[in-house]
């Protein structure tokens, strides 16, 4: 396969002080933490030291749907980058994204092929892949081959074989390759893992995670291409497609992507890796998956779209820990959009909600919480905050109960219902959009060449393709599926 294929889918501590002799990826990880603007001077100033004013890093997008254009927008205010050229088979989106480019950056070049790209952009530095999923590992080695340090889109692949090659060709070649599970490089989640989890305990064991994506039927119909765009039947077959349906929601057939369990459930089932590994350690992996799902609604039938792969997945993953098992539940539906996203972590002493969305971001105290709170309120920047829904200063500002619920709802507590929680706010903010500060990651490493700095490589990304794809085969058994070291090893 020589050519692209458009991803089209849609889918939704302070600084002073600190050493120069600090690590980078320390360094991005805690201005971060303090908000847009420190976040925003102390990333120029980083690029400033550590290379001439006149270094720009010249990119390529390859990949013009969708998440290549979230990628591009995500990449609008990061100094010390240009965008030079954009590679994509089909002309409405590629021409599309390429007028966006000229616009921001003055100029941009078109190409179908990426090999021709790699041949003839000889000065490119980074290469941003956004294609259809079993496009990753093909497209991944040759631009490590050509010398390119690449930013890859999750899944990082739709089988574990295409994903384990990625990782072979990484190391083969030196390269510097991030994959973009960006809730890495999210201020905000990396304030719950290395303060709330890893630092303070807050959460104490935490015994559960749970997970959701919920998506209504109507963000996940099937696209239709616009009249007079269409790819010619040569140009499909070519590039292995038997119509455009599947060109363009390749992401529900098995040959291109994995379905809404990858594409949505890869970001959130990574956090369980994540957020369970504990701080110095190797990122943790399931010891088991027993998995449910099914093409519940896209199944042809009453005029709708007939798709491959299950619209609707729920899993349980276990986890060994150092105090027990912990388990976590993941579901995604395209069925309903109730509830949106959001990722949940359960403990003995605390609780906490979190999303990209920043509509979740609260944590709950419970009544037998061993340690205090409120200092870290006081930190600079706040690791917490109270909430602004609980607190009042004076009297006058307690809200009024204008509104006298009927009588019938006067029901006494049950005895056995647990106390409500001490409702606090998480700390951190991050006003940029969701793959701002994992592109800002990757360009620095890039530019430093520090492969050690990137906060999401490719042996991690690894490991949590596998812990995503391996529902496949509990679904088809109906069984348990127990994980082996060589799962995950390469």
């Amino acid at each position: 396969m020589s050519s692209i294929m458009t991803e089209a889918t849609t889918s939704p501590t302070s600084t002073s002080g600190l050493s120069h002799f600090m690590d980078r990826r320390n360094f991005i990880r805690t201005s971060v933490l303090t908000g847009t603007g420190v976040y925003l001077a102390t990333s120029k100033s980083a690029v400033a030291q550590q290379t001439s004013a006149d270094r720009v890093l010249k990119v390529a997008l390859v990949g013009c749907g969708a998440q290549g254009e979230r990628l591009l927008g995500a990449s609008k205010d990061i100094p010390g980058i240009q965008f030079t050229a954009v590679c994509d088979i089909f002309p409405m989106k590629r021409r599309g994204i390429a007028a966006r480019v000229k616009y921001t950056y003055g100029s941009v070049t078109e190409y179908t092929e990426i090999e021709e790209m790699l041949a003839k952009e000889k000065d490119l530095d980074c290469v941003l892949i956004a294609t259809p999923d079993f496009l990753h590992a093909p497209f991944t080695r040759l631009a490590l081959q050509a010398g390119k340090a690449v930013y890859c889109e999750k899944m990082m692949a739709n089988t574990i074989e295409n994903a384990r090659d990625m990782v072979k060709a990484q190391r083969e070649t030196g390269g510097l390759l991030q994959i973009g599970h960006q809730r890495h490089s999210n201020p905000r989640y990396i304030n719950v893992r290395e303060n709330i989890l890893q630092k303070n305990g807050l959460l104490g064991r935490v015994t559960h995670m749970y997970g959701q994506w919920n998506r209504g039927v109507s963000a996940s119909v099937p696209l239709e291409v616009k009249k007079g765009t269409e790819l010619d039947s040569a140009t499909l077959t070519k590039y292995g497609y038997d119509n455009m349906e599947q060109f363009l929601n390749w992401r529900f057939f098995s040959k291109y992507g994995a379905g809404p369990i990858s594409d949505l459930g890869a970001h959130q089932i990574d956090m369980f890796n994540w957020f369970f590994s504990e701080k110095g350690k190797p990122l943790v992996t399931p010891v088991s998956v027993i998995a449910t799902g099914g093409t519940d609604y896209y199944d042809g039938k009453d005029g709708r779209a007939h798709f491959e792969l299950p619209d609707n997945v729920m899993a349980m993953y276990e986890y060994q820990g150092s105090e027990g098992i912990r388990r976590a539940y993941y579901q995604v539906l395209t069925t309903t959009g109730s509830q949106g996203y959001y990722e949940k972590l359960m403990g003995i002493e605390g609780s906490l909600v979190i999303s990209e969305s920043p509509t979740s971001n609260s944590i709950y105290k419970e009544p037998n919480a061993t340690k205090r709170w409120d200092p870290l309120a006081e930190t600079n920047p706040p690791v917490l905050a109270r909430s602004a829904l609980s607190v009042h200063n004076k009297l006058w500002e307690k809200p009024k109960p204008w509104y006298r619920a009927p009588k019938w709802m006067d029901v006494k507590t049950d005895s056995r219902e647990s106390k409500a929680l001490e409702a606090w706010e998480l700390g951190a903010v991050a006003p940029g959009l969701p793959h701002h500060y994992h592109l800002v990651n990757f360009f620095e490493c890039a530019r430093t060449k520090n492969i050690a700095g990137l906060n999401c490589p490719v042996e991690d990304a690894f490991r949590s393709c596998v812990t995503v794809l391996k529902c496949y085969e509990s679904m088809k058994t109906g069984a348990k599926y127990v994980f082996k070291p060589e799962d995950f090893t390469v």
